[in-house]
């Protein structure tokens, strides 16, 4: 569990599964959503990992039709949302980091999300939970954490279609995922600091 790299690739191909509805309004209102705007990133911390592509996606989308990859196009065009936030803590311990870590894993049961993977390994926890409405899959929340070393908060929203999306990549040409992540460092984003 060790650099938030890797958790940041994993969170990137979980994504490539989510699916959207076709729900109108803020990504707030919506059931998978849960608020990490809260969390404040010490001025200190380092290797920051502040991502919001939930403005992006249509853009990106857009993008990837305009050069002909229409599977790609139409897989992020099904994503409603996608944050991350994410920090090394230097071999620090940070209460306000504990307290964050319970706060989230307290809203993530008090709003029903079900566990899909619990790990623990002393101190250090990997959590990926799920929300559903109805039968749908709407929300997917990974959370990392290894005391003194880094922290991840990742939140997802969308309606789950594995079949299609599945069937979407299947067809997709070997570079699909490539071409986004590419396409993801070409794009300015805008760094959010509490």
């Amino acid at each position: 569990m060790k650099t938030p790299r890797i958790m940041i690739m994993m969170v990137a191909l979980l994504s490539l599964t989510v699916s959207s509805s076709a729900l109108a309004g803020k990504i707030e209102n919506e059931p998978g959503y849960l608020d990490l705007e809260w969390i404040e990133i010490p001025d200190d911390a380092s290797e920051v990992q502040d991502i919001d592509l939930t403005a992006i996606l249509k853009s990106v989308a857009k993008d990837a039709e305009d050069n002909g990859d229409s599977e790609l196009a139409q897989i992020l065009t099904l994503i409603r949302s996608i944050r991350v936030k994410g920090f090394g803590l230097d071999g620090r311990d940070n209460p306000a980091v504990e307290k964050a870590v319970e706060r989230v894993t307290k809203e993530l049961k008090k709003q029903d999300w079900k566990r899909l993977i619990y790990l623990k390994d002393d101190d250090e926890i990997l959590s990926v939970s799920t929300k559903y409405k109805n039968d749908d899959l709407v929300g997917l929340m990974v959370m990392a954490y290894e005391p003194g070393e880094e922290v991840l908060f990742a939140n997802i929203v969308g309606d789950l279609d594995l079949g299609t999306i599945m069937g979407l990549v299947g067809s997709m040409d070997g570079g699909g995922l490539e071409d986004l992540l590419d396409e993801l460092e070409d794009v300015e984003i805008e760094v959010n600091r509490n």
